[in-house]
């Protein structure tokens, strides 16, 4: 059973989460779909284990039999009937908290690859397209010098570039643009959210809402999604039908959210 292609839809209808349309929608799959009722029952019981704290009251159980076992004598009374009750709930919750073990181990798993903050990153960043760049002569375009530099994966060249054009020039806004990736690549993350802000600042139409998609992106590579800021941006984003970026920001709040990333937290 592939659990993968399947958990991140149980989770947001064991959550109650789903539109009523996909909602009813799922609930017919799951009719004819039996992989897909193991993987609801599946996450109900790994959700059942995690809630009830099954691990700690086992660990207790297992604690008290043994040192019933050890007191154990030839004039010990025969066993009683709750004596011999405990082990049946013994098994279930052995099973319960194997399943649980396996569930947070795959999960894991998925978190780490899929859900960690550099899965997300790669999975969203696009690096500028030669084809977005200005065509032309360094006399007829001030930045092709940059984008020479970018164009030959000379990142190091390209930011130390566009960190040479001022604030009062007329393409400032697209310089700091091309610095957050240029930056951004190098793992020089606190010049890339400085630069992207930057090309915010401005409001250029042209670079204003690729630059605050690139700079959630740049705050998820750096390990800072914790930030109010990105928090308060992602918001904004995912909550404007008409920004550009909205859908992928409303998928990046499903992924931040997950279940399966704070299992791998």
């Amino acid at each position: 059973m592939d659990l993968e292609l399947y958990m991140e839809r149980v989770e947001q209808y064991a959550e109650g989460l789903l539109p009523d349309a996909e909602r009813l929608a799922f609930e017919a799959e799951l009719a004819a779909n039996a992989e897909l009722r193991q993987a609801l029952d599946l996450y109900r019981l790994g959700q059942e284990v995690i809630e009830q704290g099954v691990e700690a009251q086992l660990r207790q159980q297992m604690q008290g039999w043994a040192k019933s076992d050890v007191d154990t004598s030839a004039e010990t009374p025969p066993l009683t009937a709750k004596r011999v009750t405990m082990r049946p709930m013994w098994v279930r919750l052995a099973a319960a908290a194997s399943v649980a073990l396996l569930l947070g181990w795959f999960s894991m798993q998925w978190a780490s690859r899929d859900y960690s903050d550099e899965a997300i990153f790669a999975a969203q960043y696009e690096a500028p397209a030669t084809s977005t760049f200005r065509a032309g002569t360094t006399i007829y375009n001030p930045l092709e010098t940059g984008f020479k530099a970018l164009e030959n994966n000379d990142l190091q060249a390209a930011e130390d570039f566009f960190k040479s054009i001022p604030p009062d020039h007329e393409r400032y806004a697209e310089a700091q643009y091309y610095l957050g990736h240029s930056a951004g690549q190098l793992g020089r993350y606190d010049v890339a959210i400085a630069a992207f802000q930057a090309s915010i600042e401005r409001r250029e139409a042209r670079f204003q809402e690729k630059a605050e998609w690139n700079l959630l992106l740049t705050y998820i590579a750096a390990g800072q999604t914790d930030r109010a800021d990105f928090q308060n941006l992602l918001n904004r984003i995912a909550d404007d039908p008409n920004h550009a970026y909205q859908k992928r920001a409303e998928a990046l709040q499903g992924k931040l959210g997950s279940f399966l990333r704070k299992l791998g937290e």
